[in-house]
């Protein structure tokens, strides 16, 4: 089996305790690795422990430059998708270091599980149809994937708006097979589990849980330096629509900069899924006095008539001459009095 895993800058600490935990529960000299970082993540403290206990470890890095969810991961995911069908032409397990294997012989086991499967496609439901907006039932991200995915899945390539396993499940789900060694632990709420991970969330049968951002399950004494944050922007942020971390923004200042832009697009990408959600966001952002809510331009008609009803004559400022009261009068009585008539 190929395990094929994708980083970020955000990413390394957590990266290198996914090394050094894999390596523990090895070796694995049958199975391959391969690591995708991307947007200039090195491999220090990475590649050293896997070496170690993979028969073989290879290096593609991403030099897409696109940023923030969701397109940058797609991009991440398309860079072993294409090489898996131009040249690896093996199905491959696809990983990332939130994805935290759980005891010895799990790779064995997701190779045996998904050879006796009979589908091209092994990993956890997720099922959000009905519970979040415009949601979509798939196939878990991280799951096996045959190689051939430009004939059996070709809605994974090219996505900009949507997430690869959401935006391919109409042609995954039909030829996908459930398995509960991979679990994909979201919460059907606002939140999800992520920053709350323990023991007690893990299934028993699963070799792997997915998603632990603090790396809580590895086990290694390590204390947790916040959220793994947005992988694809490379900085702390939210990593999705259905993932938030309210904290600080850290680190200098190009990189606040680009953090909220990343920040912005998560909410422009929510706002245009549906008209409810933009009202939602709108509403929002004014309860935090982030902006003023427009006031309409319409009158009531008792408004209207109220102030028509109050309105005197107009102000100097108009310059309109605006004759007096008696001046009124006096015309009145002058247009009553009879004419006179030349003989």
């Amino acid at each position: 089996m190929i395990v094929a895993i994708s980083y970020y800058g955000a990413d390394k600490p957590l990266m290198e305790r996914w090394a050094a935990h894999v390596k523990k529960l090895g070796p694995y000299p049958n199975h391959k690795i391969i690591l995708l970082p991307a947007h200039h993540a090195t491999t220090d403290g990475v590649i050293g422990p896997l070496q170690e206990c993979f028969g073989s470890v290879d290096v593609r890095p991403c030099h897409h430059t696109q940023t923030g969810w969701p397109i940058s991961c797609n991009m991440a995911f398309e860079n072993i998708a294409r090489h898996a069908a131009d040249n690896l032409q093996e199905p491959f397990l696809f990983m990332e270091p939130d994805a935290i294997p759980l005891k010895s012989g799990w790779l064995d086991s997701i190779e045996s599980a998904y050879n006796a499967c009979g589908q091209p496609f092994m990993g956890d439901f997720v099922g959000i149809a009905g519970i979040v907006p415009n949601g979509i039932d798939h196939m878990s991200g991280i799951a096996v994937y045959h190689w051939d995915l430009h004939r059996l899945a070709p809605s994974l390539f090219n996505n900009e708006r949507l997430a690869w396993d959401i935006a391919s499940a109409k042609h995954i789900l039909p030829l996908f097979s459930r398995t509960p060694l991979i679990q994909h632990d979201w919460v059907p709420t606002k939140a999800w589990r992520r920053d709350k991970v323990d023991a007690s969330c893990v299934n028993p049968l699963a070799v792997i849980y997915h998603p632990d951002k603090l790396g809580v399950l590895f086990n290694d004494g390590l204390s947790p330096n916040g959220t793994q944050g947005d992988p694809a922007a490379g900085v702390p942020c939210e990593g999705s629509p259905h993932e938030t971390k309210e904290k600080p923004l850290p680190g200098t200042q190009p990189a606040i900069d680009l953090a909220i832009s990343n920040a912005i697009n998560v909410l422009i990408f929510h706002a245009k899924q549906s008209r409810k959600a933009k009202k939602e966001i709108t509403e929002r952002l004014c309860k935090e006095n982030f902006f003023a809510k427009a006031k309409s331009a319409k009158q009531s008609r008792k408004k209207v008539r109220s102030a028509l009803g109050k309105r005197k004559g107009a102000d100097s400022g108009d310059r309109v001459s605006v004759p007096s009261y008696e001046e009124v009068e006096s015309r009145l009585c002058a247009s009553r009095e009879p004419h006179s008539h030349r003989d």
